[in-house]
């Protein structure tokens, strides 16, 4: 069975870097440019993993946390920020609101953040 990630990045160079890494993976790959689509498409997307930046136009990543640990099709879908705020109260309301692992984009290359997805999807 292919294992579906939801990207929420509104940077198009990581955006379309990733996805295309994460296809490679045979990892099907929907993708949100900012906050809002992400919401939107929350109500028809049933990913295996969300991989989510919180700097985001419209709606910020917080938001959008918020609103996936509200939704039963995300129930078993685990959250990576992946985000350059590194600061230890934006990480803990992160994962206070359900985020599983925090990344600081600058810490890891692309390749790095591929890995830890497929850790999270025991691939």
């Amino acid at each position: 069975m292919d294992k579906k990630v939801f990207l929420i990045e509104d940077d198009r160079f990581l955006r379309e870097m990733l996805s295309q890494k994460l296809s490679e993976q045979k990892i099907t790959v929907d993708v949100a440019v900012d906050g809002k689509s992400a919401l939107e498409m929350i109500k028809t997307i049933r990913p295996d993993l969300v991989l989510s930046d919180l700097l985001l136009p419209d709606v910020d990543g917080f938001d959008v946390l918020a609103a996936i640990q509200k939704d039963p099709n995300f129930a078993n879908a685990p959250v990576l920020v992946l985000s350059n705020l590194d600061k230890m109260e934006d990480i803990k309301k992160a994962k206070d609101l359900g985020a599983k692992d925090f990344m600081v984009k600058s810490n890891f290359t692309s390749n790095e953040i591929v890995a830890k997805v497929k850790e999270f999807l025991k691939i």
